[in-house]
């Protein structure tokens, strides 16, 4: 279950509760033990659209090559900017918060099309041949 960021944006995914024996747990604190190094959660029954649109721009941010926590300040900033009346309210956008692990997501450009490039042109090759083998 190790990863590098957990996004669990459901509603109050890291908001505690008290366990006997176990004392203040959530969600968000059972994928910290399972090894995610950082998590994205919400501590209350935050907005579907707000989040969903924090959330994008945490990811744009991301991409870019921020820190997890820079990343989500500003996608928060960001947010603010953009709405306006009630949905400025701490309520719509507070409540996702980062646990864990700060640093910067590392993002690779991934050469893998490069290798399924390579796999189309030897099996097309490898079918010509067989084919011209056959008719002559």
């Amino acid at each position: 279950m190790s990863s590098n960021l957990a996004i669990l944006t459901a509603c109050e995914t890291g908001k505690p509760t008290w366990q006997p024996g176990e004392g203040m747990i959530s969600l968000a604190h059972a994928f910290h033990y399972a090894g995610s190094q950082s998590i994205l959660t919400s501590l209350w029954k935050i907005d579907e659209k707000s989040s969903s649109q924090i959330v994008k721009l945490f990811y744009d941010r991301l991409s870019a090559g921020l820190p997890k926590d820079k990343a989500l300040q500003q996608a928060k900033l960001e947010y603010l900017k953009t709405e306006n009346g009630r949905a400025l309210s701490p309520k719509y956008w507070a409540g996702l918060i980062l646990i864990g692990d700060t640093s910067s997501v590392p993002i690779s450009s991934s050469r893998n099309w490069l290798l399924w490039l390579s796999g189309v042109l030897v099996l097309s090759g490898l079918v010509v041949y067989l084919i011209m083998r056959r008719l002559l």
